[in-house]
């Protein structure tokens, strides 16, 4: 299995965005701490309790930034903390499409071999600058029909809900 390609997770804005809400947070606890005349103890043990959300933020950071997409000549694979995710065969790509999963979109990779079928979920975001490229090696592999739709945006009026079956 020849690697082709790796590509690797954009995570510039993720620390900035934890930065920024840590720093509220302790300002707002701060204030908080201020305003109800809390002791020097009570806001050091908010200090304390505070660095519980670092730590959250640093697994979920690293958890990101650990994140691959590696292209070979013949598999599609995503690696997250080291461990294979998806390792998809080209041949059982079927079609390659932008969806949402809670609210964030990502892109959806359905896979069918034989009767098994599977809708395969890969993080957009982080890859975002990567999807373009991506893109066009699925479809040098598999065609162009394997590109399905990658417009989520609603049409005025329209409203989602589930649908019934």
């Amino acid at each position: 299995m020849r690697v082709v390609k790796v590509y690797f997770p954009n995570t510039k804005g993720v620390i900035r965005l934890m930065a920024f809400v840590y720093v509220i947070l302790l300002a707002g606890g701060s204030a908080l701490s201020v305003i109800l005349h809390d002791t020097l103890a009570q806001w050091t043990s908010f200090l304390l309790q505070s660095l519980l959300y670092i730590v959250v933020c640093s697994l979920i950071y690293f958890s990101i930034k650990s994140q691959r997409i590696i292209i070979t000549e013949k598999y599609f694979v995503l690696k997250v903390i080291g461990m294979t995710r998806h390792k998809i065969d080209f041949e059982h790509i079927r079609e390659v499409r932008k969806g949402k999963m809670s609210g964030s979109p990502i892109m959806e990779i359905h896979a069918k071999k034989g009767s098994y079928s599977k809708v395969c979920p890969v993080p957009f975001l982080p890859f975002s600058e990567a999807w373009d490229e991506l893109l066009l090696t699925i479809e040098k592999k598999c065609g162009s029909g394997a590109i399905g739709t990658m417009d989520l945006k609603r049409r005025k009026g329209e409203i989602r809900s589930w649908e019934e079956t």
